[in-house]
């Protein structure tokens, strides 16, 4: 097994042939390398990309973006020497929508590359976020909530200035989650999978069941025990369905 770490991406491979490439983007203020353990339950033949955003991970010296356009420009270059070739892409949350997005890119870009679309814990484009927006919160009920969806207090930065830093990246990354819109519906020419939480309130079953209108291919939904950070808790789950898509791909 190798690792590739650069700033933008963490790239791991079993040191195995790749015949498909599983492109992840984590959930608002996670860094890639929260992923690395996904290469351990991956199958051989999967090479794992995740993705770090403006000031995750190694970029935390970066302002984190609070705007699509200039963060799609950035991603889609950054994601070229990927999409056009096999490809699958994963997201959790935010990351769900930037998945959502490139696989439109790739369709329109490197037409039939993009073999399945994950989305995970996000609500389908059509529908209204949860109320009320985290990202406008004061900073204690703004603490509150996190802690609410799931979030480990331990997780959570105690010196001040880490504090702040933490929650003006976590604020950026749900203000993109919470004002993003889409009605393209049935534009994906690719099968897509939707995960939602038994627990979770920002993508209940209702949130979520609306994505099976965003591609004309085959459309599955599934639920798995747990809050809005399943993507931790559930990860056996969640890569147990991955594998079984992706490993029927072998023949490409």
């Amino acid at each position: 097994m190798y690792t590739d770490n650069r700033q933008w991406t963490l790239v791991i491979n079993s040191g195995q042939n790749t015949r498909i490439r599983l492109i992840c983007f984590p959930q608002a203020g996670a860094a890639a390398e929260q992923l690395r353990v996904w290469s351990n339950d991956l199958a051989d033949h999967i090479e794992l990309v995740a993705i770090n955003l403006p000031g995750h991970g190694p970029r935390h010296d970066e302002a984190p973006c609070d705007t699509w356009p200039s963060l799609l420009q950035s991603t889609f270059a950054t994601l070229e020497p990927w999409l056009g070739e096999p490809h699958a892409l994963f997201g959790h949350g935010l990351g769900a929508l930037l998945a959502y997005e490139a696989c439109k890119h790739a369709q329109e870009h490197f037409p039939e590359q993009t073999r399945h679309l994950f989305v995970s814990g996000c609500r389908s484009p059509d529908s209204l976020p949860h109320r009320p927006l985290l990202h406008s919160l004061s900073t204690d009920a703004f603490h509150e909530a996190i802690l609410s969806l799931g979030a480990s207090a331990l997780e959570i930065p105690r010196q001040p200035g880490e504090l702040q830093a933490y929650e003006r990246v976590l604020r950026s990354g749900l203000k993109l989650f919470e004002t993003w819109n889409d009605t393209s519906s049935g534009c994906l020419d690719i099968p897509l999978t939707a995960f939602y939480g038994s627990e979770d309130p920002l993508a209940t079953v209702n949130h979520v069941l609306n994505w099976r209108e965003f591609t004309r291919r085959e459309f599955e939904l599934i639920e798995v025990a747990g809050n809005h950070f399943f993507i931790k808790s559930q990860r056996q789950r969640l890569l147990q369905v991955i594998n079984t898509h992706l490993g029927l791909l072998g023949e490409y």
